[in-house]
């Protein structure tokens, strides 16, 4: 099986950055369980933040703001807790890339945003190399026919895809 690069989202980046098997699964439209606490939570956020923010239409690309600050463009992305900082700073920066080579920007920088907590992820030619070499590696990963085994981690516990581990 080849995966497609234009399937990788935001969300499928931030889930391999977290779990490999929950991007598997994601990656095959196996859905976590919609009933989760969690999910439910983040569905409630997603509609808030929804009549709050415009949405910026572009390619499969679903993020949270995106402005213009300094002379340069700055996207912005919400999360209901910063529990998984490293994954929220990938799928930021997926969004960034995919801005900065599809439209040819020169620079862009973001933020992600959880209560007082804000990371800023800069939009330089090294985190955009990082990104690619990502995305090249999660593209491989997805080829496998299979869902890697179950490995224990400390987000198990409040995961939608946990039925599919246990």
């Amino acid at each position: 099986m080849s995966f497609n690069q234009d399937l990788i989202t935001g969300t499928l980046i931030h889930y391999y950055v977290t779990c490999k098997r929950e991007a598997w699964l994601y990656s095959r439209k196996i859905h976590a369980d919609q009933w989760d606490e969690n999910i439910q939570m983040g569905k409630a956020l997603a509609e808030i933040k929804e009549e709050q923010l415009h949405d910026f239409p572009f390619s499969n690309l679903k993020f949270d703001k995106i402005g213009k600050q300094r002379g340069h463009y700055l996207v912005t992305e919400y999360k209901k807790s910063m529990s998984n900082p490293e994954g929220a700073k990938m799928q930021l920066l997926f969004y960034m890339w995919q801005l900065k080579t599809s439209l040819k920007l020169k620079e862009i920088n973001g933020k992600v945003i959880s209560g007082r907590t804000v990371i800023f992820v800069e939009g330089s030619e090294a985190n955009m190399k990082i990104m690619e070499e990502l995305i090249d590696e999660v593209s491989q990963f997805l080829e496998q026919p299979t869902p890697p085994p179950f490995k224990e981690i400390k987000f198990c516990k409040g995961c939608g895809y946990r039925d599919y581990c246990y």
